[in-house]
C-alpha cells in the first residue's frame, strides 16, 4: 500500500527526468526497520533498459545531491509492468531522497518508499 507522504512518483509519465516527490527521511530511515524502495511500470516502456539512481541531499530542493543507489530494470520487464523494483533502500541517507529516471519512455511509473513490497502484479 502507498503512502502519499513517502511517493516519488504516483503514474508519472515515465520520461528523462526527476521524480515529481522528494521524499523527507531526516536520516533516520525506518526506525531500524529495513525500508524497500517499490517501482511498479505500466502502459509499456520503450526506448531501452529503465535506469533509476536515487540521490539523497541535505537540501529540500535537492542542491548538492549525491547519488547513494542505481538500479537498472531490462526493458522487456519494464514494459511488461507490474513490480518491476523492489530493493532495500541503502545506508547513507541525508534528509530527502529523490528518483531520477533514463533510458525507457513511455507508459507510466509509481515509485514509493515501503515497509513490504508487494510481490505479484
Amino acid at each position: 500500500m502507498w503512502d502519499g507522504e513517502t511517493l516519488f512518483s504516483n503514474e508519472q509519465a515515465l520520461t528523462a527526468a526527476d521524480s515529481d516527490g522528494i521524499v523527507k527521511v531526516n536520516g533516520d530511515i525506518g526506525g531500524g526497520e529495513p525500508v524497500v524502495l517499490q517501482v511498479n511500470t505500466s502502459g509499456g516502456a520503450t526506448g531501452g533498459d529503465l535506469v533509476i539512481v536515487m540521490k539523497t541531499s541535505s537540501a529540500a530542493s535537492m542542491a548538492g545531491a549525491k547519488e547513494i543507489a542505481r538500479y537498472t530494470i531490462e526493458q522487456e520487464k519494464a514494459a511488461a509492468g507490474g513490480v518491476v523494483l523492489a530493493a532495500t533502500v541503502p545506508t547513507g541517507c541525508k534528509k530527502y531522497l529523490q528518483l531520477s529516471y533514463s533510458g525507457a519512455t513511455g507508459g507510466n511509473i509509481t515509485a514509493g518508499l515501503v515497509l513490504a513490497a508487494q510481490t505479484n502484479k
